[in-house]
């Protein structure tokens, strides 16, 4: 099955949620996301301080995207016969309580467990006056993104590879330990923002997720997109617009915003526009049609 259709059928004749964050009344959000041995990471790649910070920062993300400041969080680890060791278990905890300290959460709880592959898992609980979310675009809205795109996919591939030339490396940090834009949250709020979401599976994906909760098509402009110039250079473009993992911000808002904020790349891609809900990439005035979607969760999506 198609994670759409798991996700459909999980909730019956409720309509499923539309952003990754829930918003609770008068001024929580709540999101969770995982890190499955296998599936998003392989220990002889990702060490355990690794993958502390990355758990820390795609849950992070999650709420930044909503437009609110992490509080608490709960964890819950499935720990290997590899991971249960003391060095593991230590080294984690370490990097942890340092990711946590750097953006003021508390760690409030969770549960453990004994699992033949590493599983982690992390709940986080934020505050937000007004929520941003993916419903919220209008038409005539601009598109934006922040920093570039490519990098992560680059790192991925370079990992598989088993290639140690430096001039990956930054490609390589991407990937293994992606940073959240929390840096930018607060200057951005000085700015109409109707609807934001971070990029997790590709610009093509997410983008056409916004686009269809927003209702309207969203015309993206090829040669605006960010992409780095070496994983263009390495992969193209078409992998650089599915590189997923990035966690910039992809956002509509009415105002022009600066080209930077606090040093951030901040970059106009597109409109959107009333028309049938969907995304149409353009390239020299001409329709643009990847050839490949991104990260896909299940195989059956292929």
């Amino acid at each position: 099955m198609k994670e759409s259709e798991i996700i459909r059928t999980l909730f019956g004749r409720t309509p499923p949620p539309e952003d990754d964050c829930y918003f609770l009344a008068p001024n929580r959000l709540v999101t969770t996301d995982s890190l499955s041995e296998g599936t998003h990471f392989l220990h002889e790649w990702s060490d355990a301080a690794i993958l502390a910070r990355k758990l820390v920062e795609v849950n992070v993300s999650d709420i930044i995207a909503s437009g609110g400041k992490p509080k608490e969080c709960f964890l819950n680890l499935g720990l290997s016969p590899l991971s249960q060791k003391k060095e593991w278990v230590r080294s984690f905890s370490k990097e942890l309580r340092k990711s946590l300290d750097q953006y003021g959460m508390k760690l409030a709880g969770g549960d453990t467990f004994s699992a033949s592959k590493t599983q982690l898992a992390l709940t986080v609980v934020g505050t937000v006056e007004k929520p941003w979310l993916r419903s919220g675009g209008k038409f005539g809205d601009y598109l934006y993104l922040t920093g570039t795109l490519g990098l992560s996919q680059l790192g991925y591939k370079t990992l598989k590879k088993k290639s140690k030339e430096k001039k990956y490396k930054e490609a390589v940090d991407r990937h293994l330990s992606p940073k959240s834009r929390y840096a930018i949250l607060n200057k951005l709020k000085a700015f109409k923002i109707h609807a934001c979401m971070d990029i997790t599976d590709g610009l093509i994906q997410d983008s056409e997720r916004l686009a269809l909760t927003s209702k309207g098509r969203l015309k993206i402009q090829i040669e605006s997109i960010p992409l780095h110039p070496l994983a263009v250079k390495e992969l193209g473009i078409d992998l650089c617009l599915g590189s997923g993992e990035e966690l910039e911000l992809l956002f509509l808002s009415p105002e022009i915003l600066p080209p930077e904020l606090v040093g951030v790349p901040v970059t106009m891609i597109g409109k959107l526009e009333d028309g049938k809900p969907g995304v149409l990439f353009q390239k020299e005035g001409k329709n643009y049609h990847p050839k490949t979607r991104g990260y896909l969760h299940f195989s059956e999506e292929e």
